[in-house]
């Protein structure tokens, strides 16, 4: 699969740094030498210097047998002139990156020659959304359209399973907790069996439907906790989205900047949530304004270092979810072990979200679990699989992974010992890194 990537940025480099993973065929262009100087020492991967814009640049590349073309520089025009061009030259698909509302309309790029638009903070806005109303949860993936829902949450001491083997817990619960697949204990990542204790401040990732998993989270957690009250800091474009969506929820928001014309347009467009102008790591104006009482806080002010002290403070008073937004992807890991719940970054977002239409042999997904280097495989059973009728227990299938979930005609199963695979089934493995080659080539006799 042939790849090219405009621009050597954060958002470039990231990309580049999951695709290379696969060995694929990529090249990598950049105008600027001292750019690709700091990157190329990381990558393995072809680099051109020149404008990704340029006609002539592009043409030697070679773009009719491109099959991913991906602009993501800091600029949504050029952005958008590399996709078109590319599309003219006859790259099969183009995706750009692009930030500025003007260009959308109902979230439509309303631009021809690209078939994919990727707003950083709409991914941002969405994955901090969907964390604050998974109250228990600190990561969330989805997979086959949203069929199958992989949940990351902390085990807090008192839970109901706390201190207990998988083993006992699927025996006392049975079929309404959902498949416990991966745990990430300190810096050890974990693929359980029956007899692995849950610890209390572990984080466990669960597999299933949507439904089971979020029913789940109550099991992980002391007390439940509906999502009523929530704290943003920062009235800019993207707070102010968060906060609209929240309040359409019937979620109490409350609104901190420290630009004040900022902090009137928020009042002026989000009539029903109390804006404040103040600086979010205050922490007098935390405590007067209630913020132990929060059942969420988020910090997505323009300036990194305030939103990670924002939010560590927010934790140290008692919010009950902290989220943060950064810049930098690998501060996303880092954060949950300095004690804010959970780390957003728009760069991670868009480079993740880019690199799902590489395809590589039966993967039709895949997403990394951040620091731990695990990853979160779809895959497709082919018809040429050598085992295929043979039960789950019966199967050589490689250690240090785990399937989580198997999709039957579109309907989710979760998978026991007994389980058959068949041709046209789908499956979500969890794969330690030293597992990943070998689960992609357990699957590759079907690959088409």
């Amino acid at each position: 699969m042939k790849i090219v990537i405009i621009g050597a940025g954060a958002v470039g480099f990231q990309l580049a740094r999951i695709i290379t993973r696969r060995e694929h065929d990529l090249i990598l262009v950049e105008m600027d030498q001292e750019r690709v100087d700091n990157v190329s020492e990381h990558l393995d991967c072809r680099f051109v210097i020149g404008n990704g814009v340029s006609p002539t640049v592009l043409r030697e590349i070679g773009m009719k047998d491109c099959d991913l073309f991906a602009a993501v520089t800091d600029r949504d025009e050029i952005n958008i002139i590399a996709c078109q061009t590319a599309n003219v030259l006859g790259a099969r698909v183009k995706v750009a990156r692009v930030r500025q509302g003007h260009y959308y309309q109902d979230h439509r790029l309303v631009l021809e020659g690209i078939d994919l638009a990727i707003n950083p903070l709409h991914e941002a806005v969405h994955a901090i959304r969907e964390i604050l109303f998974q109250t228990g949860a600190t990561e969330v993936h989805e997979f086959a359209g949203g069929k199958v829902r992989i949940v990351g949450t902390r085990v807090e001491r008192g839970s109901k399973v706390d201190g207990r083997t998988l083993a006992e817990i699927n025996q006392t619960l049975g079929g309404s907790i959902a498949l416990v697949t991966t745990i990430v204990r300190g810096d050890e990542t974990l693929i359980p069996s029956g007899d692995t204790v849950i610890m209390a401040d572990d984080q466990v990732f669960m597999a299933g439907t949507r439904r089971l998993v979020d029913r789940s989270l109550i099991y992980f957690r002391a007390e439940t906790r509906r999502l009523s009250k929530v704290m943003i800091v920062g009235a800019n474009a993207m707070g102010r989205d968060l906060a609209r969506d929240l309040l359409a929820a019937g979620v109490k928001v409350k609104i901190i900047d420290r630009n004040e014309e900022k902090c009137r347009q928020a009042a002026e467009k989000l009539r029903h949530a109390l804006v404040l102008h103040g600086e979010g790591s205050d922490t007098e104006l935390l405590e007067s304004e209630g913020v132990s009482e929060m059942d969420g806080f988020v910090s997505v002010s323009s300036d990194e270092e305030t939103n990670i002290m924002a939010c560590l403070l927010a934790h140290h008073h008692g919010a009950a979810k902290t989220v943060c937004l950064v810049n930098r992807p690998d501060y996303v890991p880092l954060l949950p072990l300095l004690g804010v719940d959970s780390a957003v970054s728009p760069r991670l977002s868009t480079s993740t979200w880019i690199a799902r239409f590489v395809k590589r042999g039966a993967v039709i997904n895949a997403e990394n679990l951040g620091l731990t280097g695990a990853e979160i495989l779809q895959l497709g059973v082919g018809k040429n699989c050598s085992w295929l009728g043979k039960s789950l227990m019966n199967l050589d299938f490689p250690s240090n992974a785990v399937i989580g979930a198997v999709l039957k005609r579109g309907r989710v199963v979760t998978p026991s010992g007994d389980t058959v695979l068949s041709a046209g089934d789908e499956v979500v493995v969890f794969a330690l890194p030293d597992a990943v080659d070998k689960v992609e080539e357990f699957f590759a006799g079907g690959a088409s």
